[in-house]
Order: C-alpha cells, then structure tokens, then sequence
C-alpha cells in the first residue's frame, strides 16, 4: 500500500517555478518596507518619529494577531482546490488596494492626528490582506512535497526568488528615495510606482501559484476549529527553537535596512544607500547556489551558524567607521556583513518544513498554518517593537526631522551616536542569541530521516483523504485514529489499522 507520504519526487519543473516565484512578494514587500517606510513617514509624510513608530506597533501588533487566525482557519479549509490556494487567490486579487492605502500620498495634510489615524486605518488594511496570502503560501511551502529531499530544493529556490525580489526591490526603492532628496521626483511619481508597479509585480506570480501549485501532504477528513490549536505548536520543542532562529536574522535585517538610510544622510554622507544595499543582497543571493548544493549533505544548523562571527566583526566596523572616512570601506564591510549573514538569511524557512513535520508526528495533525501563523505573529511583535524603540531612540537622542520637503536636517552628536549604536548593539545581541540556538538545533539530516520514515507510518495509521480532489484519493482508514496520541508504549501502535502495511 502506498501514500502521498510516499517519499520521491512530484512535483514537476513548471510548477516548482510557478511556486518559487510565487515568494515575489514575501521578499519585495518585506524590502520594501524596512528600507523605504519609515524615512517615508518622518521625512515624506512629516511625523514625529516617535508618533512613526507608534502607528508602526499599532499595525504589526494587529498582523501578529490576524497571522494565527488566518493559519488556523487555512488549516480547516476544505475544498476541492486544497486548503492554501483558495486564500492565495483571493488575497492576490486585493494586493493592489493594499499597497494604495499603505503608501497613501496624504504629506498635505495638515492635521498630524489626522495622518496618524489614517496611517493606521490603512496599514491594518495592508496587514490583513498580506495575511490571507503570506500564511498560506508559507504553509504551503510544507505541503507541496512529502519529501524532504525535494522540499529542500523547492523552498530554496523559493528563497532565491524572495531574495532577488528584496534586492531589486531595495535598489528600486534607494534610487526612488534619492531621486526624491534630490528633487528629481514627486511624491504622486513614487506612490505610482509603489501602487501599480510593484501591486502588479506582486500579484500575478501569486496568482500562478494558486491556479497551478498543488498540495500533496495529506490531510484529516473534517475540519477542527480550535484556538488551542492556534498555540499547539509552542509544545513542539523543535519549533521554539526555530523562532528563535527565525527572530534573530529577520530583526537583524529589519534594523540594518531601517537605520541604513539614516547613517547614510547623516553618519558618513558619502555612502549610496543603492550601492550598499546592492552589495549586501547580491552576496546573499549568490549564496543560494551554494546553500542548494549545501543542504543536500551539511546540516542546516550548521549552515545557519558558520559565519555569523565574521558578520559581526563586520557590523561593527560599519557603524564605527570615521565619518570622513573613504566610503569604498562601509561598502567592503558591508560586503563582509552579508557573507556573515548569508546562512541565517536563508536556512529558517527551509527548516521550516522539519519543524512541521516534528510538529505533525508529535500532535497527530498536520497543521502548517498555525505553525506559520504564530512563527509570523511573534515575528511581528518583535519587529514592531524593535522599529518602536528605534523610532524612540531617535526622538531621545535629539533627531531633528526636515522642516521642508527634500531638505536635510544637521543632525547633534547624540543623534549620531544614537544611530550607530543602535546598528551595533542590536546586530550583536540578536545573532549572538542565533549563534547559540543553533548549536543546540535537534533536526540534523540524520534525525530528519528517521522522523520522515516514522511521519509515513504514522499517516498510514491517522489520514484519510488527499488535500485536493485533483490527487489520487488515499485509502480511507478508520477516522477515530486522527486523534489518538503518538506516544503510546511500544508495540501498542500496530493495533491501529493499516498498520501491518506501514513502511519500515
């Protein structure tokens, strides 16, 4: 007897690609945020950089809570589309309206509350919509293959392609941004681009994806809603450690492209924030090759921590370097930075579908969306918080924000300090934090095959249905199983039926 979990590999090249490129905007968006939003804020829209930072924890506070709802409720959709795509499609469709609220031309205005409110209105829009689509294509990412082998390879070019749209996205939004300060462009200009250029850009790849990805883990017959199922995956040990894996590349990258375009205004003057951020990506993209051929025989644990120390000697010398210092220097050790960042940039998502399958022997339900959605929503709480305190120390340290549109404003010594610490002390502590976690990761390459070979008996035993009408059907197994535990004494599981088929 065989099942979906039948490891080899099923998924053809044409949809391997669609879904790839299907991460277009989980990269540019991200990109496009953390370079561009909240300079867009204080020095085009005209807040107070406190004021910023708030709107900013008010909307990331709002994702990180909708991320578990939109995980749980992906989890117990049933339809004859499977139970990510349906979402995928309907979020994609509305990605447009998204971006034309969150980016809203309203620098006119005269009222601050009245900005600030709107800021808000329109960023928990934004937040909700990039929900329905960014949990379940991250759940889907566990789902479009049973095995591992060609998971890895699926979820790494995915990366690739998240990595290339952050990069094309970052140099398109440093090149707007100085076109800007320079007078060059307006602002109706740059929210076109923002609406129609990267709505569309961001849209239609998702749009392929839901009409061409298929998902092949198998699912239970009946859906169960649960908020308890919302927090499960915080008992799955593996998955409290890959959030933290998870947290401390994806803050450090949030605060390096934050405070970028501050140390480039006002710290070394000289440095081109396009040219920066062109080598600090390109380096992280060009790993891919390398991490592809890499995962196949290194553990990924070890992928992940290899080189942060040589990242954080790097760090260092950025935010410490003279202000009237050569600024060929800030651009070879930002070089460096992204070599030291590079396996932590792109391991956590590749993990992802270990933790997952952990998640799925351990509780007897395979439920990505939640483990997606709570990863996300904690992520989220941290980003606003870390973009917050960024937004304070700004205020605290004495920033002056422009008087005028396209002016730059002297900055005092303390504001500068206040800059590059925050770049030091934040990197630091975060990957330090990564360094150590990795160390202690349990899903090495060897314990990731047993745990596959255990999931395909265990789906013997407790599932019963393909995840979409269009797959073969499973063999229908008795449904009272779904809910027994996994942990019984031994010899106590080939009581359950199928078991005498379950591969060895």
């Amino acid at each position: 007897m065989t099942t979906q979990a039948t490891p080899g590999a099923q998924m053809p090249w044409r949809e391997r690609l669609v879904f790839a490129f299907g991460d277009t905007f989980g990269g540019g968006s991200a990109a496009t945020i953390a370079v561009l939003y909240l300079f867009y804020l204080t020095d085009i829209i005209g807040i107070e950089p406190a004021a910023a930072g708030a709107t900013i924890v008010v909307s990331k506070v709002w994702d990180a809570v909708n991320h578990p709802i939109f995980g749980m409720l992906s989890d117990n959709t049933r339809s004859r589309w499977g139970r990510r795509r349906p979402w995928i499609f309907v979020g994609a469709l509305l990605l447009p309206l998204a971006q034309a609220l969150l980016w809203a031309p309203i620098g006119s205005w005269t009222s601050e509350p009245a900005k600030i409110a709107f800021i808000i209105g329109g960023h928990l829009v934004y937040t909700t919509i990039a929900s329905i689509v960014l949990v379940p294509f991250a759940s889907l990412s566990a789902e479009v293959s049973t095995d591992p082998d060609e998971r890895n390879t699926v979820n790494v070019m995915r990366l690739a392609v998240a990595a290339s749209s952050g990069v094309a996205c970052t140099l398109l939004m440093s090149a707007l941004l100085t076109s800007y300060k320079n007078g060059d462009i307006g602002v109706m200009t740059l929210y076109y681009v923002l609406v129609f250029g990267l709505g569309t850009l961001f849209a239609v790849p998702l749009l392929a994806v839901a009409v061409v990805t298929h998902e092949r883990a198998p699912v239970p017959p009946h859906a169960h809603l649960s908020v308890k199922a919302m927090v499960e995956p915080l008992r799955v040990k593996e998955f409290r450690q890959l959030t933290l894996l998870y947290l401390c590349p994806a803050l450090t990258l949030d605060i390096v492209t934050a405070l970028i375009i501050y140390y480039a205004t006002y710290v070394v003057r000289g440095v081109n924030t396009t040219v920066f951020f062109g080598i600090f990506f390109v380096i992280i993209l060009a790993t891919f090759a390398i991490v592809g051929k890499l995962v196949t025989r290194v553990d990924k644990a070890v992928i992940y921590r290899r080189l942060i120390p040589l990242g954080l000697v790097a760090v260092a010398g950025v935010a410490f370097y003279p202000e009237h210092g050569p600024v060929v220097g800030v651009y070879v050790l930002s070089g460096f930075v992204a070599i030291g960042l590079a396996g932590s940039q792109t391991m956590t998502w590749v993990m992802f579908p270990d933790v997952v399958d952990a998640g799925e022997l351990h509780q007897g339900a395979r439920n990505a969306g939640s483990f997606s959605g709570l990863l996300v929503f904690v992520r989220a709480l941290a980003s606003a918080l870390a973009i917050w305190i960024l937004g304070i120390t700004l205020s605290v340290t004495g920033y002056h924000r422009p008087q005028e549109a396209y002016a730059v404003a002297r900055q005092p010594e303390s504001a500068i300090l206040g800059i590059r610490l925050s770049l030091v002390v934040w990197v630091v502590v975060l990957m330090c934090i990564g360094f150590a976690v990795a160390r202690t990761y349990r899903l090495s390459r060897a314990a990731c095959a047993e745990l596959t070979v255990e999931l395909a008996a265990a789906r013997v035993v407790r599932h019963a249905v393909a995840p979409e009408a269009g797959l073969n059907a499973l063999p229908t197994f008795d449904e009272s199983a779904w809910d027994q535990p996994l942990d019984e004494p031994e010899g106590s599981r080939a009581q359950g039926p199928g078991a005498a088929e379950a591969p060895r």
